[in-house]
């Protein structure tokens, strides 16, 4: 379904000098059509604010969906922290915005008009229907476009004061080379993506019964056209769902004995059945497969040099981030 796939990649990118005394006013404001919420100030980020309204512009929707599936375990402290965590988010892309406009970085509206009629080209639809299908997720072509140009920035950022910054010497990559060689002639290894619902240990059979048809309808509205990543990030409960439900690589044989057996029949890009372990029910998607023993010492050697740069270019960022907020003046008040 085209536009539940434009829809999905909306999602995906869903991502004043103030007095603090400030925090504490509030007024009574209306959220969209259906609902009250008090507005205050949750958050000061150096000059920015971010308010409540803000916040759960893109906490209720997703609140909503989880409400719908999960309402029997998901209960009102694990609502607190993931606006929690929303709210960390918003933050981090509040610094991140005021470190590039402080380095002039620009995205000009060619290239964000370029970038949205590519969106929409891999979405294959036209524009009214993009349109629409922006509309029904609650959003305009201008603030889907400023959401666009707010990630172009931020992607700018990270190249021009990371990655540019970022390298991997020739002996870091013959140290890994010697020291994971006999890895390169080991068995056949696959990429996994995942969806993941967890069956808590007290759960009644009926319970898991419950957990599982939910799994069913999240893997046929997969098969219907939803995309796979939005899927991810609204329904998986695994940890990994914060980095898109990338599992990683495995070995063939390091699985469950299920999960192993569907990772190595599919193709890349096939979805799995429901598959239960005694972790839960799994919906896996092969993102990758690769048979090490074809691989040359150069090919090696391209993967390893990859591999330690991504490494590198995560960890940077993770300490760039964690330095600029102390040099901020940040203040939560959630």
């Amino acid at each position: 379904m085209k536009r539940e796939k434009v829809q999905g990649v909306v999602r995906c990118l869903v991502e004043q000098v103030v007095i603090p005394c400030v925090l504490a006013c509030s007024i009574l404001v209306p959220y969209r059509a259906d609902a009250e919420i008090i507005e205050r100030i949750v958050a000061v980020v150096n000059e920015d604010i971010i308010t409540l309204s803000e916040l759960k512009a893109i906490s209720l929707p997703y609140l909503a969906r989880m409400k719908a599936n999960y309402s029997a375990t998901y209960g009102e402290e694990e609502i607190k922290e993931t606006e929690r965590q929303i709210l960390n988010q918003l933050i981090d892309e509040k610094l991140v915005n005021q470190e590039a406009d402080r380095l002039k970085l620009e995205v000009t509206e060619k290239e964000v008009a370029r970038a949205t009629r590519e969106v929409r080209d891999r979405a294959q639809l036209t524009e009214e229907q993009f349109e629409q299908a922006l509309a029904e997720d609650g959003m305009t072509i201008e603030s889907y476009q400023e959401q666009l140009r707010a990630e172009m920035k931020k992607m700018r950022l990270i190249d021009q004061e990371i990655k540019a910054k970022v390298y991997v010497t020739k002996k870091e990559i013959d140290e890994y080379y010697k020291m994971h060689r006999d890895e390169y002639n080991a068995p056949p290894e696959v990429r996994l993506q995942q969806i993941l619902l967890i069956i808590p240990a007290e759960s009644t059979p009926q319970e898991v019964e419950q957990t599982r048809e939910r799994a069913e309808q999240i893997r046929a509205a997969i098969k219907q056209g939803e995309d796979f990543n939005a899927m991810v990030k609204s329904y998986s409960q695994d940890s990994t769902a914060a980095t898109g439900g990338d599992m990683g690589v495995f070995r063939q044989g390091e699985l469950f004995s299920a999960l192993d057996e569907a990772a190595f029949t599919l193709m890349v890009g096939e979805v799995s059945p429901v598959i239960q372990t005694p972790k839960g029910f799994h919906i896996i998607r092969v993102l990758d497969k690769k048979d090490r023993q074809k691989m040359t010492e150069e090919e090696q050697r391209d993967e390893i040099d990859a591999l330690l740069y991504n490494q590198k270019v995560e960890d940077a960022f993770k300490q760039w981030i964690k330095e600029l907020k102390k040099k901020s003046y940040v203040v939560i008040n959630l």
